[in-house]
This record gives structure tokens, C-alpha cells and sequence, in this order.
């Protein structure tokens, strides 16, 4: 008996570092494929309970000096930082200091009163209708290589914008306004910095020696990565002047972040209810289930539940994926825009679930099914944005073509008037027909849903750009935008942005082809005297007066 007991385990042993190997092997096959030695590079961690089944740093840290990246590498985890925000938020609330359904103002006076209340849960889950702070200092034409920000420039900006793009709790329109005004609450609440708070209360009890929020821009930060982006075919060094913490800021390596990632499925984990906090899903107004928790996106992947977020800085990628059923984390990390890290880490998950023993991919194909589209075919723009997608009928198949996009794909009906994407089934176009809502078509990528309306667009040979020439100045942006006319087209110029050719969509409206639209108001007379600016589906309607013709 113990003669079969001892083989039995040995070739358990055996087999499982037989199926070990062959993991590794081709997350190495993987990763060969991505960067180069002498590249700026990746830094990858896979665990299993545990165990660490797969780790490897491929590449450079930096590239003036040579220094390869390691397993003590920290590098900037830009929006995956959400999750730390929103567990400083957990913590308090455990505290009994704050409620997340507390109104935001009780907190930052500051903040306009919108007509309808902005609670804290509205700002962690994205609800909140706050316009997103990135795109209103593209709009002010902020000048990214000689200006810097801070948090307290973002508040003030924030705090000045006289309208929001819905009212709370109607859709989800993620956006990093909120993230910097939790940072906010934390630091009042607590008294404490956020650095501080969340070294005290998280990182410190959770060992995590490794991770931290950045405490100013001259902070002295030990193996710390740069980041780098390609011009011209040359790697160029990315360098901040920027320092905004809340809805990014904290700097780990892979290792600590997947200690941290045990959260979500050890059941005897210390902080397991934290878990809970960050996983819990609201619903929208119309009682719609949210994908996303509190600085976590919720979703399936082959049919098993993820808890996933990516982080995107200027010359950086960063992914957390998190499979809590099976106990499995996985962590990349680039510093460089050009690496694909989400890609590199949905491709390890393939590895760990092969065909033959994986649940049924969604992505499945399945037989077209043809029908009369007459209601749905047509023209569509962006919500707050000037991004159209064309519907149309080809050969009998359904397609979708995008403005700023080079082909049309076809579609695939999946339920009632739900469609996805032959080449992408995480994509979903949903047509509201019953005109239920404000918008007619959502399109869902991944997670992060944008929202269309249908649209006639105008005669470009009718429109009189002439009648739009002028100075506009808006006061929530405190900048003036300059219309000219330039061969009968009509042209924007404003702060670090000149000669931006516009093209007619709607009566009285032009768009940028850079999901920005600018829509002109007339007075009772007929004559121009209002622009509104919306852009990027995240900043609605931004009033310019008109100042000089």
C-alpha cells in the first residue's frame, strides 16, 4: 500500500511539472513574439493559488544605461490604481467615517450643485456625469510638454464646469474626474495624505513593501522603470510634469500586485471583505447591472468570470486579470505604448484554458441570420463627440463602418436587436427601437460602452461656413476658440491647436474627425451667437459665447 501511495504521488509530481513546463514554454513562445532584449520591455507574473507558476522580465528598464528590467522593477500602474482609491474608500466606510451613498458634497462644497445628487458610489462606479478631466485640458489646449498639473489645478478645473453630461446614476461614462475627487474625500475624511493612508492601512498590513502612491514628481523611487514611445521609428523617453493622483499614481512591481490580487479569491484573506467592497456591482436608474464594480471591470472570458483592469499611461500599458473561480491572477506590465499587454494576458488565459478542456469560447462562430435591418440601418453619431458609424445593408449582410475607422465589419445577430462582431464577439451594438432612452444604438467594447443617436446629416454644399466665422469664449474653460474660413471650409484654431479643417454633420454643427463636435446656437434673429463643444463622449455641451464676428 505505501509502495502505490508513493508512486501515485510521484507521478502526480511528475505530470503536474510535465503540464508545468509545456505552460511555460508557450508563455515563453508568447513573449518571444513581443519585444526584444535590448527594447524597452515586459515584466509578466502568473499565479495559481499559491504558487507562482510563470514569471519573466524580458528587456530594458532603461535604455541609456542599459539596465534590464527585473522582478524588483516598479513601474507606474496608471488606472489600476482605481482599485486602491476605491479600497481607501472601503476602509473608510468600514471605519464608519463615510457612507458610499453620502452625498459627494457633503465632503468638496466646492462642487456646483447640479440639480440631482452626485453620491460617492456615483463617482467609484463612473455614473457620477462629472466630465472627464483629460478631455477638458485637450479642449483648453493644454500644453503637455512645458505645463504641468496637479491635483488641486484638476479640482479647480473641475469645479468650474457648470453642467455634466447625465444625471447621476443614468449610464456609465468612465472618466477620471472621479477618481480624482475620491483622492479628495480620502484625504479629508482621514486628514492624512492618501500616500499616507494608503501605506497605513493597506500596504503596510499587506506586506507590500514594493508598492506606493508617488509623493511629488522629485520623489527618489528605487528601481524605478522608464517609459518610452516610438517617433519618427526612434524610441523617445517620456517625461511628466504632471502630478495627479487618485485615478492613477501608484507605482508596484508585478509580484506585489499579485500578492495584492489575492483579494478576490482567498477566503480566508484578511482583507477578503475588501473584496466584497470593490466587487460589488451597482445598478443603473433603470435597474441595468453595471460591469463595473469600484475600480474593477466584471466580465466573462470563455465563459468563466473575470475581475480585470488595465492601465494606459502615456508611454505605458498595464493589465491586472484576475480569475477568482480558479484561483488565477495574471499581471503584464510594458513601458512602452507600442506593447499589447491586455492581449498578451487574455493569450495566457488561452494557455491556462486550452480548447479541449476550456468551457466553449464565446467567440465561437455562429450562422448569420438574415432579416429586414430597415429600422436599424442608417447613420449614427457619438453622443457628445462627432464620431459617426454608418449602418448599412451589403449582399445581405449586416455592417457597421466607422468614421474613424479603415473597413466595415459585419455583423452578427445574437438576440433581439443585439449584434456583435464577426471579428470581435467582446463588441455589441444594441438598438433601442422602443426609443426608451435618449440615445438609439450602444456599443459595448469590452466593458466600456459608448453611446450613439441616430442622425440626418446636412448637404455639405448648402452649408455657409461664413456665417460661423468668430471668436467664441467659454468660461469654464477660460479659453476663446477662433473659426475662419479657408477655401469655403471652415477652420478652428485655439491654444497649441491651429488650422483644424472642420466637416459639416448636423444643421449648424462641424466635427473634427477627432471625436470632438462643435454645434452653433442661433438667436430669434437667425444669426449665430452660441457654440456648444462636446468631445470624446465624456464632455457635453460646453457653452462659448460669441465675442467678435
Amino acid at each position: 500500500m505505501y509502495c502505490k501511495a508513493l508512486f501515485l504521488c510521484l507521478y502526480l509530481t511528475v505530470n503536474y511539472a510535465v503540464a508545468q513546463v509545456s505552460i511555460s514554454a508557450k508563455i515563453d513562445s508568447l513573449l518571444n513574439d513581443q519585444v526584444a532584449e535590448s527594447e524597452p520591455g515586459l515584466s509578466v507574473g502568473v499565479i495559481h493559488g499559491d504558487s507562482l507558476i510563470y514569471t519573466r522580465q524580458i528587456g530594458l528598464a532603461n535604455l541609456e544605461y542599459d539596465i534590464p528590467i527585473s522582478e524588483n522593477t516598479k513601474f507606474p500602474i496608471a488606472s489600476i490604481t482605481k482599485q486602491f482609491t476605491a479600497a481607501c474608500v472601503g476602509v473608510l466606510e468600514r471605519k464608519g467615517l463615510l457612507n458610499v451613498r453620502d452625498n459627494v458634497r457633503k465632503y468638496i462644497p466646492e462642487l456646483p450643485d447640479y440639480g440631482s445628487e452626485i453620491q460617492i458610489r456615483h463617482l467609484l462606479n463612473h455614473t457620477s456625469g462629472l466630465r472627464n478631466h483629460n478631455v477638458l485640458l485637450d479642449l483648453i489646449g493644454f500644453d503637455y510638454t512645458h505645463q504641468g498639473y496637479t491635483n488641486e489645478s484638476i479640482e479647480s478645473l473641475i469645479f468650474r464646469q457648470q453642467n455634466v453630461n447625465n444625471i447621476p446614476g443614468e449610464k456609465m461614462l468612465y472618466g477620471n474626474s472621479n477618481y480624482v475627487l475620491l483622492a479628495l474625500i480620502i484625504e479629508r475624511v482621514s486628514g492624512k495624505p492618501i500616500e499616507q493612508f494608503a501605506e497605513e492601512e493597506l500596504f503596510q498590513p499587506l506586506g507590500l513593501a514594493n508598492t506606493s502612491y508617488r509623493k511629488s514628481l522629485f520623489e527618489v523611487v528605487k528601481n524605478p522603470v522608464d517609459t518610452y514611445f516610438k517617433e519618427n521609428g526612434a524610441y523617445q523617453q517620456y517625461t511628466s510634469t504632471n502630478f495627479c493622483i487618485g485615478a492613477g499614481g501608484v507605482l508596484t512591481t508585478v509580484s506585489n500586485l499579485l500578492a495584492w490580487s489575492k483579494i478576490y479569491w482567498q477566503n480566508d484573506h484578511p482583507m477578503q471583505w475588501l473584496a466584497t467592497f470593490l466587487s460589488t456591482q451597482d445598478t443603473l436608474n433603470d435597474g441595468t447591472l453595471l460591469n463595473y464594480g469600484r475600480g474593477v471591470f466584471l466580465d466573462d472570458y470563455i465563459n468563466i468570470k473575470t475581475i480585470r483592469h488595465g492601465g494606459r499611461g502615456w508611454a505605458s500599458r498595464t493589465i491586472l486579470l484576475v480569475v477568482p473561480e480558479e484561483k488565477i491572477s495574471v499581471v503584464a506590465f510594458a513601458n512602452s505604448a507600442e506593447t499589447n499587454v491586455s492581449g498578451i494576458a487574455y493569450n495566457i488565459l488561452d494557455i491556462l484554458f486550452p480548447e479541449n478542456s476550456a468551457p466553449e469560447k464565446k467567440s465561437q462562430p455562429i450562422e448569420y441570420e438574415a432579416g429586414n435591418f430597415s429600422s436599424i440601418v442608417g447613420n449614427y453619431q457619438e453622443m457628445n463627440s462627432d464620431l459617426l458609424m454608418k449602418i448599412f445593408l451589403e449582399n445581405d449582410t449586416l455592417k457597421a463602418k466607422a468614421s474613424m475607422g479603415r473597413f466595415a465589419v459585419p455583423l452578427q445577430k445574437v438576440e433581439k436587436n443585439v449584434f456583435q462582431r464577426i471579428d470581435n464577439a467582446s463588441v455589441r451594438h444594441t438598438f433601442l427601437t422602443d426609443k426608451s432612452k435618449e440615445w438609439d444604438m450602444n456599443v459595448d467594447f469590452g466593458g466600456a460602452t459608448f453611446y450613439f443617436e441616430s442622425v440626418d446629416l446636412a448637404d455639405p454644399t448648402s452649408v455657409d461656413t461664413e456665417e460661423f466665422v468668430g471668436s467664441y469664449h467659454s468660461e469654464e474653460l477660460d479659453v476663446t476658440y477662433h473659426f475662419v474660413e479657408n477655401d469655403d471650409r471652415l477652420v478652428l484654431n485655439y491654444p497649441n491647436n491651429s488650422n483644424i479643417t472642420l466637416q459639416p454633420r448636423r444643421e449648424d454643427e462641424f466635427g473634427s474627425n477627432r471625436r470632438t463636435r462643435y454645434t452653433f446656437e442661433r438667436n430669434v434673429k437667425g444669426k449665430v451667437n452660441k457654440l456648444y463643444v462636446a468631445a470624446e463622449g465624456t464632455v457635453r455641451n460646453i457653452e462659448f459665447l460669441r465675442v467678435t464676428d
